[in-house]
């Protein structure tokens, strides 16, 4: 690995002694996919899901049903207003957007 630009030693010998942190996941490191799995399940639990025991990646809540595929999530309720609100409430924890209703995922017609 490369040292960033701006990273100087004092001395040639600390190169052997010193290893960087990184204080966040970069895109493309093998747990970066990992890590941002973990950090989205937290904030549905935190919202109210509950992780299936079948399939980690389907989530349920009393109104919702969560399906996740890498960084797509899919939404589904009987009405509207419920989708809202947890789309709210994860607002407040992520940058995220709302693409409106699914015409297809995955390459499947909705």
């Amino acid at each position: 690995m490369r040292m960033p630009s701006g990273f100087y030693y004092k001395d040639s010998d600390c190169r052997k002694n010193y290893v960087l942190k990184l204080k966040r996941n970069l895109y493309g490191l093998k747990q970066a996919a990992f890590n941002w799995f973990q950090l989205l399940t937290a904030g549905l639990q935190q919202v109210g899901f509950k992780q299936s025991e079948c399939d980690p990646c389907l989530f349920i809540h009393p109104e919702v049903i969560c399906v996740i595929y890498v960084d797509d999530t899919l939404l589904f309720s009987k009405t509207n207003t419920a989708i809202k609100q947890i789309i709210n409430s994860l607002q407040e924890m992520f940058e995220l957007t709302d693409e409106g209703d699914v015409e297809s995922f995955l390459g499947i017609k909705v």
